[in-house]
């Protein structure tokens, strides 16, 4: 099924909140990991979202399972590699010894890692390199702190340090060098599905106010003139080209899933501005909760500025 397609039945679906109700979402994020590809739960959950920091939540976890592809889909997980004061990864304090199975350290920045995480995915320094292990959020000697500040931006995802003390590593789960496997990808990983998902949240926040068969998406994508009044042309060229950005976006990641192509850079940053274009469209709550919560997608700006320069070079 097209973007589209899922677009216009995703938009008049129930809504689905992780600060209300964090059980219904678990149960529809499992049965999408079951039945769909993680690019088509990103979007098709996404336009259920109730906020961007829900929609941003079911991309991370989408994501996540690029990172772990066994994941199991009723899981919820967080890759953990910031520290505080981090200016290299040959500085990771975070340590894992294999002699004695333990992980000691810090790491800075973890999502819900007070409430309703269940997995951690965290590189630690060993003595082979970067190493990735699996652990269990509520595991033995695992502490999450009190954040020394709060984000400015998705207070319903809220990101808070977590201590290891001596944790005993159980699962089989090791990904050695872990930073060309994991980390470098999971940028490109993380990039899509949430830009996907942020995007299916704007589109349900434009149509709200709008009968879905009023904007004859299907007809313009597929360049026919469109019958809209001029009141909603501007909403249906800008949900056309946010649409159309997507499924490009969609289709190139499907193509090259491991890592940033030139042409899968070309196509996020394309989505982006689309997204940008819509800011007028929105609904005035909305509009509010937009400017707050995308600054998330810039944080990376300078990262995949070195991304293309490394694509181009």
């Amino acid at each position: 099924m097209s973007l589209c397609a899922q677009w216009q039945t995703g938009a008049c679906a129930p809504r689905l909140s992780l600060s209300r109700d964090a059980v219904r979402l678990r149960r529809e994020l499992a049965t999408s990991f079951l039945t769909h590809t993680s690019v088509a739960t990103a979007w098709q959950l996404g336009l259920r979202a109730d906020t961007p920091g829900t929609a941003f939540f079911c991309g991370y976890q989408a994501a996540m399972r690029q990172l772990d592809p066994a994941l199991a889909a009723d899981a919820w997980a967080a890759f953990c590699i910031s520290e505080s004061g981090l200016r290299s990864l040959s500085q990771m304090q975070t340590r894992f010894s294999a002699a004695t199975s333990c992980l000691n350290g810090e790491k800075s920045h973890v999502m819900l890692a007070e409430n309703g995480l269940d997995l951690l995915y965290v590189v630690a320094a060993s003595d082979d390199g970067l190493l990735c292990v699996q652990v269990a959020a509520r595991a033995n000697g695992v502490e999450a702190l009190t954040a020394r500040k709060a984000l400015p931006f998705l207070p319903d995802v809220p990101h808070t340090p977590v201590r290891f003390n001596d944790v005993q590593i159980t699962s089989g789960y090791r990904c050695e060098n872990a930073h060309q496997r994991l980390n470098k990808p999971f940028r490109y990983w993380e990039d899509v599905h949430v830009a996907l998902a942020f995007s299916g949240w704007l589109l349900a926040n434009i149509s709200a106010e709008k009968d879905v068969s009023e904007l004859n998406i299907n007809d313009d994508i597929n360049g026919n003139t469109s019958s809209n009044t001029s009141a909603n042309a501007n909403t249906t060229a800008g949900t056309q080209n946010l649409i159309a950005a997507a499924e490009k976006l969609a289709q190139c990641f499907a193509a090259k899933p491991q890592q940033y192509s030139l042409t899968a850079l070309d196509a996020l940053e394309a989505l982006l501005a689309c997204q940008d274009a819509m800011l007028p469209l929105l609904t005035a709550g909305a509009r509010t909760l937009w400017q707050r919560d995308r600054i998330l997608l810039q944080l990376a700006t300078p990262l995949r500025a070195k991304i293309r320069t490394s694509l181009t070079g």
